[in-house]
């Protein structure tokens, strides 16, 4: 009990650091469109999606399960 407290401790810790800091800078404005009627491949632009958004947690949860599955393990060796 007492490990997965610290665990969770860890966890909150690590969570609120990544968020406070976060770059919160908010995204340029639209440029406007041209008046022209025809859009051209250049105009478009890809949308800004962030691949390594919630790495963190990732780690954090992949943690967690492998330690939880090793435990496990060392308990039923130990009952055999």
């Amino acid at each position: 009990m007492k490990i997965r407290n610290i665990l969770l401790a860890l966890f909150l810790i690590v969570s609120s650091v990544s968020v406070t800091l976060a770059d919160n800078t908010p995204p340029p404005p639209p440029q406007a469109a041209k008046t022209s009627g025809t859009a051209d491949d250049d105009d478009i632009t890809p949308p800004g999606l962030p691949i390594n958004d919630h790495i963190p947690y990732l780690i954090a949860a992949g943690f967690v399960l492998g330690m939880t599955i090793i435990y496990r393990n060392k308990i039923k060796k130990a009952s055999i």
